[in-house]
């Protein structure tokens, strides 16, 4: 059975946080993986070049070779042995991975918070305060988004969680409720 370019991430996502956790570089390594990060975002198919038929395995490794010059040991083994199984399209499922078991380690938790309103700060921080406690949480990164249409309250989504407090789901319930009974 074919694994799937997430799983794949997962793994080699787990395998490098493990490894860079014993050495103790777990953030400089969160740190270079956002950097080329940036740099496939620059080139979208960078990844899919460096595992491709499209050059030469010599072409690839010259390539492979400039990425690598500023990095670490550990990130051009890593990248190294990347090439050699033809992984590299699969880098940012891997960075996704890392950055997952990096907050998970750090007790840091990205919340995204729907709102029907514009929140202010000291809203936000009353919000932030309350995931930490619910979470047990050292760190919450708040993104906010405005949405008209749940009326009022919040949905926040928060570690593969959805916590929908908005009037708008309320009242489908209700509807729901009546409609049935």
């Amino acid at each position: 059975m074919k694994l799937s370019n997430i799983e794949i991430g997962r793994r080699y996502g787990k395998a490098l946080f493990e490894f860079a956790l014993e050495q103790k570089q777990e953030t400089a390594i969160l740190d270079e993986l956002h950097v080329l990060m940036e740099i496939y975002e620059q080139i979208p198919d960078l990844g899919e070049i460096l595992t491709d038929a499209r050059l030469r395995s010599v072409e690839k490794k010259q390539l492979l070779t400039k990425i690598t010059d500023s990095a670490s040991e550990i990130m051009t083994n890593f990248l190294q042995l990347l090439f050699e199984y033809r992984r590299l399209n699969v880098l940012p499922e891997i960075v996704t991975a890392y950055e997952q078991l990096y907050d998970e380690f750090t007790g840091t938790y990205n919340a995204h918070i729907i709102a029907a309103v514009e929140l202010n700060a000291e809203q936000l921080d009353s919000l932030r305060q309350a995931l930490k406690e619910r979470l047990n949480a050292q760190k919450i990164n708040l993104t906010t988004e405005v949405d008209k249409t749940i009326i009022g309250g919040l949905i926040v989504q928060v570690g593969g969680q959805i916590i929908d407090g908005s009037i708008a789901s309320r009242i489908k319930k209700l509807k729901r409720v009546l409609l049935n009974d």
